[in-house]
């Protein structure tokens, strides 16, 4: 327990100093890693890691090529802490699960939570840099890369490779046949989907009375910018939750 307190201490300090994450960010992913390292041991941890540190690279890829999506997303740079909570709040609550019960299921639960928010990450990161502007799902129109609720063939084919990624590095700590293997690759894919349907429907949007741009800021230019649409109460943070939720419970009633 001490050991996995201090891995978990060593990698949100190098995370803080990297300026992955922001001193709130760091702290709580301190105890984001000490309750699932508690729970799921050193596989816990190392599925985490292979989702901090591919999800940080792909942030940091080619990060000059995405400064206009900086006017539309909510947050940028470094995460807080209600960004780690966002990704890595359902993984905790799959560790308290199979702490309390050692169901199996929460384990799978807990491979679809990372599976889900690699897969969201890997598709907003990379998608900003397809060379065509994404769609937006239901209109199908061409819109600003950033845009909650579009798609492009790019960002959707590397949400695919991101959520492989976290299902086949599950393989190296747990036996997975497979059938179960393609599964929790769709199941972790779905929250992608998820996450996609909540931003083109409830996730609320603004527009800035300065240049027209629709965005996620209630800033920008630094002036207020107006309501258009969507739950005032639901950002990004707040769908990237539900969307992890979302794919998490689905494998909890296809495997129960």
């Amino acid at each position: 327990m001490f050991a996995i307190f201090i891995v978990t201490c060593v990698v949100a300090y190098l995370g803080y100093r990297l300026h992955s994450l922001t001193l709130s960010g760091a702290l709580l992913t301190v105890v984001t890693g000490t309750v699932i390292g508690l729970s799921f041991g050193w596989f816990g941890l190392y599925l985490l890691g292979v989702f901090f540190s591919t999800s940080s690279l792909a942030s940091k890829y080619r990060s000059r090529d995405k400064r206009g999506v900086d006017d539309i997303v909510e947050k940028t740079g470094a995460r807080d802490a209600i960004q780690v909570l966002a990704n890595g709040g359902v993984g905790i609550l799959c560790a308290l699960g199979f702490l309390y019960t050692k169901d199996y299921v929460f384990l799978y639960m807990y491979i679809v939570s990372i599976a889900a928010a690699t897969s969201d990450t890997w598709g907003s990161e990379f998608g900003v840099l397809s060379s065509h502007r994404p769609r937006f799902m239901f209109t199908f129109k061409r819109v600003e890369p950033g845009t909650s609720g579009a798609v492009s063939t790019f960002g959707t084919m590397m949400s695919i490779v991101g959520a492989f990624v976290i299902v086949l590095s599950s393989v190296l700590f747990i036996e997975v046949d497979l059938p179960l293997f393609l599964m929790l690759w769709a199941i972790g894919l779905s929250g992608s989907i998820i996450d996609t349907l909540l931003g083109a429907t409830v996730q609320r949007k603004f527009r800035c009375d300065v240049c027209g741009k629709l965005t996620e800021k209630k800033i920008h230019h630094q002036v207020p910018t107006i309501y258009v649409s969507g739950s005032r109460l639901l950002g990004n943070d707040a769908v990237n939750f539900l969307s992890v939720f979302g794919a998490t419970m689905i494998c909890f009633f296809v495997f129960r």
